[in-house]
């Protein structure tokens, strides 16, 4: 006798349910689920960087950028103080050159590190850094 449930004809089945087996869709499986909603967090973690990160950098920088200079004098204001991390990467990027303000100062940065320093979601604000005192 078949047995006609949620359109599927399931056949020899028993009217016990613990006897009655169901597939599981793929998309209801929980591990699936979880890959999807880390993949998720990650697309939105990382276009936030891309929304929010030109606002990052200041007008003044933004001309010293579209200028043409190959590489710039940049202050970096964090929301919180540095870690080693943080001084690795701006290490990585140009040569720490000190404190000012509150800010750490980096020199001969290229334009494109300044675009990706601004998407961290750590940087509170990027300024052209002034001219240094001999």
């Amino acid at each position: 006798m078949a047995n006609i449930k949620d359109g599927n004809v399931i056949e020899n089945s028993n009217d016990n349910p613990e006897t009655e087996f169901r597939k599981k869709r793929w998309y209801h499986r929980r591990d699936v689920r979880f890959v999807g909603l880390v993949i998720a967090f990650v697309l939105f973690f990382q276009s936030y960087g891309f929304v929010t990160g030109p606002s990052r950098i200041s007008d003044k920088l933004s001309g010293a950028m579209a200028s043409g200079q190959e590489k710039i004098d940049i202050l970096i204001w964090a929301k919180f103080p540095a870690e080693a991390f943080h001084m690795e990467l701006y290490q990585t990027l140009g040569a720490i050159r000190g404190e000012l303000d509150g800010a750490v100062r980096l020199g001969r940065v290229k334009p494109q590190d300044i675009k990706f320093l601004s998407r961290k979601y750590w940087i509170e604000k990027i300024d052209l850094a002034p001219p240094e005192k001999s």
